[in-house]
């Protein structure tokens, strides 16, 4: 009577080890697959750049998932920087920017655009939807934008080209932030 219930649990641990080794085959299957489809297409970052509760943490985050690391730097919950490293190599870096003023005056929104972080290469803004605006940079790195014919202006969105300089750790890429105005 014993034999039969050693051989039997055994047969049972076997058939669980089985399962559970198909299991995580097919789910490292399927993050590979997620992974090249990532790198194949243009990587953005999300435009929400406030944190979920449960990570709400200050500072410097890392965080692992596979042979891939992502690095932010956030403060009062918002998210200032953010990486990812794939097999040692950094695949896109994105300083998020702070808006530190912004209103509509007459037919013209305007906005003050600024980084949370020193940087060394430079950073590229468009705004690919208004045809009609200026840039203009002011003092201590601070970028003002002013859209013209703004009358019916209910978001801006921005595309950043980030530039690495010479001798920079950070890597060319290019993203995007939404700033809504009216809900």
């Amino acid at each position: 009577m014993e034999k039969k219930l050693t051989l039997k649990g055994f047969t049972i641990l076997l058939a669980y080890y089985v399962l559970a080794a198909t299991t995580f085959a097919c789910k490292s299957g399927s993050e590979k697959s997620s992974t090249e489809k990532d790198n194949e297409n243009a990587i953005e970052p999300s435009t929400e750049v406030i944190l979920a509760p449960s990570q709400n943490k200050e500072g410097f985050l890392k965080l692992f998932k596979g042979d891939s690391t992502i690095h932010r730097i956030h403060l009062n919950d918002k998210i200032l920087y953010e990486s990812l490293i794939l097999k040692d190599k950094r695949i896109y870096n994105f300083i998020f920017p702070r808006i530190t003023d912004s209103f509509l005056f007459e037919d013209k929104y305007y906005l003050k655009i600024s980084y949370p972080m020193p940087f060394s290469g430079t950073i590229e803004t468009t705004i690919p939807d208004c045809p009609d605006y200026v840039l203009t940079p002011l003092a201590n790195g601070i970028l003002q934008v002013v859209i013209y014919n703004a009358l019916d202006l209910s978001a801006v969105d921005l595309k950043f080209n980030y530039l690495p300089s010479e001798k920079d750790s950070l890597v060319s890429s290019v993203y995007h932030f939404k700033h809504i105005i009216f809900d």
